[in-house]
């Protein structure tokens, strides 16, 4: 049975804000659907939520809702010079309106916060500024780089002086309405240290809210710095190489790329790796050997889930893009270079149970491990063990299930809690051999809770030999 292991999480956008779009990208291989609240209105992402929700039902496959914060992105404001070139001299001021002469950028304290010799660029690093002289609240720069402007470009300053803090005022406002929507996730942008994902944490419940899992974007060099205690704190974590390539240098992006990935297998947290995977594709109907080569590697490093982008959010061939990712998926994962990672044994029970599965499903080969869960920590645990069989995850919660779809490996499908072990063993059974997923004669290894039918925790494993 070839079935794809790792996930694919698609940006929606004017591309595929239909509902053919969004069917379209759930049968090319969508698992997990982004939202970018740094662009649209909340009647544009409740719209397409409500699509996402109603293509997953009619499609039968669960499709988990992602929220993706904007965070404290700095951007220049209006009427900046239309072009400058290297060798000008440029001055920024803070506000929301620049000159011929001026670029406006809407961070306060600019002038405070700068010194003379920092780099400031724009349009994730097309444009590079050197500070030269600060005056009078003007900070006057040398062009390094220069090209074409437009409005509202991202502005990168040095980040260790920035006193943004990762959660905005306009984020607050997402998160309330991410609640009403019931995302799966919610990732936030810009995180320095765990207190930030405290922080989102506590919010919400101030609002009343139960927390979502909470995805840690990884893009700046605080972040790095601190990634361990990050990546305790949350649910999962984003290798967001855009601003981690512009925040650093280039050449050392894919460095800190296997090294997130390779903190989030000790530490049994799933890892997306995002930005610029298949970026001609936006335009073109193939992607460059490069591309195709970074999907692989990402893959061969151990990443739980890779991203889509503006090509599916805004490309002229959202489906296209997809389907080659998948490609691309299955082809590195049945390769004889593939030979996935399992993470460190926990303590836990739970973790116990997950890696004992595993040998056990090896032992008696297996088809297949099914995991009956209603929270969903024992497939994720599952997962992190990297198992050489699928993973076949069970709940009657449709919210878990949703979840499940970023897991490296697991298919949900939907089941009752049941009053009795032999119950259970035969409703699992039935789904299999009707899905064809197993034959008589073949086993699977079953790991759940009991006494069953009381939302007991993982703690017992059963193999079972279909007659």
């Amino acid at each position: 049975m070839l079935v794809r292991r790792a996930k694919i999480v698609c940006t929606l956008g004017p591309s595929t804000a239909t509902a053919a779009g969004v069917r379209g990208l759930i049968k090319a291989g969508m698992d997990v659907a982004r939202l970018n609240f740094s662009h649209g209105s909340h009647e544009n992402h409740r719209a397409m939520a409500d699509l996402v929700r109603a293509e997953s039902a009619a499609l039968g496959k669960p499709v988990a809702l992602l929220q993706d914060l904007c965070g404290p992105k700095i951007r220049t404001g209006k009427r900046s010079p239309a072009s400058i070139a290297t060798g000008d001299t440029i001055t920024l001021v803070e506000g929301s309106e620049g000159d011929a002469g001026t670029i406006a950028v809407n961070y306060q304290g600019l002038a405070r916060d700068l010194h003379a010799g920092d780099c400031v660029q724009l349009d994730d690093g097309r444009v590079r500024l050197r500070v030269v002289e600060i005056a009078g609240g003007a900070v006057k720069c040398l062009v390094e780089q220069g090209e074409a402007l437009r409005d509202r470009m991202g502005v990168n300053l040095p980040s260790r002086r920035v006193r943004l803090r990762a959660l905005t005022d306009k984020d607050k406002e997402d998160l309330a309405f991410g609640a009403s929507l019931g995302v799966d996730y919610v990732a936030l942008s810009f995180v320095k240290s765990a207190d930030d994902i405290r922080e989102l944490r506590d919010w919400c419940r101030s609002l009343g809210h139960v927390p979502p899992p909470v995805i840690a974007k990884i893009e700046t060099p605080e972040a790095v710095e601190n990634l361990v205690e990050i990546m305790r704190a949350a649910d999962a974590v984003m290798v967001a190489r855009g601003d981690l390539g512009v925040e650093l240098r280039p050449e050392l992006v894919p460095i800190i790329q296997r090294e997130i990935i390779g903190v989030a297998r000790l530490h049994h947290r799933p890892v997306i790796v995002a930005t610029e995977m298949l970026q001609s594709m936006v335009d073109s109907l193939r992607p460059t050997r490069a591309e195709a080569g970074d999907v692989a590697t990402a893959v061969f490093q151990g990443a739980d889930a890779v991203m889509l982008s503006a090509e599916t959010a805004s490309g002229r061939y959202p489906h296209e893009a997809c389907a080659m990712m998948e490609r691309i998926i299955l082809e590195a994962e049945s390769s004889k270079f593939y030979a996935p990672q399992p993470s460190e044994p926990g303590r836990t029970t739970q973790e116990a149970i997950a890696q004992a599965v595993c040998s056990v499903a090896r032992e008696v080969d297996a088809k297949v491990i099914v995991a009956f869960t209603v929270s969903g920590s024992t497939p994720r645990l599952v997962s992190k063990a990297r198992p050489g069989v699928p993973i076949v995850a069970f709940s009657p919660a449709p919210d878990a299930l949703r979840r499940l779809a970023l897991y490296w490996g697991v298919m949900p499908r939907p089941l009752q809690i049941f009053a009795n072990t032999d119950a259970l063993v035969s409703a699992v059974t039935m789904h299999l051999r009707e899905q064809e997923i197993v034959s008589p004669g073949e086993r699977f290894v079953m790991a759940y809770g009991a006494p069953v039918g009381q939302r007991s925790p993982t703690n017992s494993i059963r193999v079972v030999e279909i007659g």
